[in-house]
């Protein structure tokens, strides 16, 4: 009797939720202290825990970098790059709403097609 079994292995790597210190934020990010109080400041970021002891997470890192970017790399000032980050959260959520919007037509459309098949 042959018995075949399949295994299947997933690898996904670790993603450990790290929180930055002021300064390994500053650094991660290519900028300096003063440009973090700023952005800070500015609600443009936000960190967590007392101004003595702030940690920043990985997104906070993300974010900052995408500010340098915006800033060093294609000249748009913060009042272009506050506009810049609003804009890519609210396409980020318009994405969202389309992704659940085509899983409801596509439960609609499955179950329809059950209907008309009885």
């Amino acid at each position: 009797m042959d018995n075949s079994y399949i295994t299947r292995i997933v690898v996904q790597p670790y993603a450990a939720l790290r929180s930055y210190s002021a300064h390994e934020a500053v650094t991660a990010s290519h900028l300096n202290m003063r440009a973090l109080h700023s952005l800070e400041a500015l609600g443009l970021v936000q960190g967590e825990g007392s101004s003595r002891n702030r940690r920043y997470s990985e997104e906070d890192v993300r974010r900052l970098r995408r500010i340098r970017r915006l800033q060093h790399e294609l000249g748009v000032n913060l009042e272009g790059v506050e506009v810049v980050l609003h804009l890519l959260k609210r396409l980020a959520t318009l994405q969202q709403e389309l992704e659940e919007t085509r899983s409801q037509v596509a439960q609609i459309q499955s179950s329809s097609w059950q209907f008309s098949g009885d």
